[in-house]
């Protein structure tokens, strides 16, 4: 007897993953997708006689609206949302990167020394430096000069060291905050100008039989022609979620014109 199923009880989202439609390389893949939607909706057109009552209806076209949220942020999907692709740095290629370095001084201590050798206009990589409160708020503010004094501090870029300003008479934290080029970061870039792709997105399923719960399936959705939109709210927060938001579109050159494809294998 063939494989048929008709009842699907569906446990949880296992994978999501876009391929780009001319390669098949695989853009991004998520595996803590939560509250998936599938959205289809239909644009109709109303026929009426002369009077305006109406006669009938004419289906005309449809599209799909997919929504979810990824448990926990993801780079290469806000890379992909922001039409671009996740950035790696390695030696010769760098990613200039801003770093904040706090130091706590003794009121005899002259130099610190940063981890990182900063970067930017020759001469002046590091225009201020600041003393803090003790509420870590920002208090007095120094600016580079060519001796330490009172009021100003003393950079060598290529050794990392700073000759502190002279006016204080306790101990003292400071605030350094400068940029450096990052051997090993990752980053992702929004421009204005760059957009989401179109590819194919495959939803994997997880489910079970109604009639026996250990019987398990994977459920494969396929939307031929999927692009994520561009509006997209981050909440930067230890319980927000990543929002996914995409357009499920006909796959205009398939001669059925497909907007998806929901396939039940006989696989366990």
């Amino acid at each position: 007897m063939a494989f048929d199923i008709n009842n699907f009880i569906i446990d949880r989202v296992r994978r999501g993953t876009m391929f780009d439609k001319s390669t098949g390389v695989a853009n991004w893949s998520l595996t803590q997708i939560t509250d998936p939607t599938l959205k289809i909706t239909a644009t109709t057109e109303e026929v009426t006689d002369a009077l305006g009552s109406s006669i009938m209806i004419l289906d005309r076209a449809k599209k799909g609206e997919f929504t979810a949220s990824n448990a926990i942020f993801d780079l290469g999907l806000a890379a992909a949302q922001f039409g671009t692709s996740k950035e790696i740095a390695a030696t010769g290629a760098t990613i200039t990167t801003p770093k904040f370095e706090e130091f706590i001084v003794a009121s005899t201590t002259t130099t610190i020394t940063l981890s990182e050798i900063p970067v930017g206009t020759t001469a002046a990589e590091i225009k201020y430096i600041y003393a803090l409160n003790n509420d870590s708020s920002l208090s007095t503010k120094y600016t580079l000069g060519a001796t330490a004094s009172a009021t100003e501090f003393t950079l060598d870029a290529a050794t990392k060291l700073i000759t502190l300003p002279t006016d204080r008479t306790a101990s003292v934290t400071f605030i350094v905050m400068y940029e450096y080029a990052a051997d090993a970061a990752v980053g992702v870039t929004n421009s204005a100008t760059n957009f989401p792709t179109a590819g194919k997105f495959v939803l994997e399923v997880l489910g079970h039989n109604v009639c026996d719960s250990s019987v398990t399936y994977y459920a494969m959705i396929i939307m031929p022609n999927a692009k994520l939109k561009s509006d997209v709210d981050l909440s930067f927060t230890s319980t927000g979620k990543h929002p996914i938001d995409m357009d499920c579109m006909q796959d205009y050159c398939d001669s059925e014109k497909k907007l998806f494809q929901i396939i039940v294998p006989d696989v366990a």
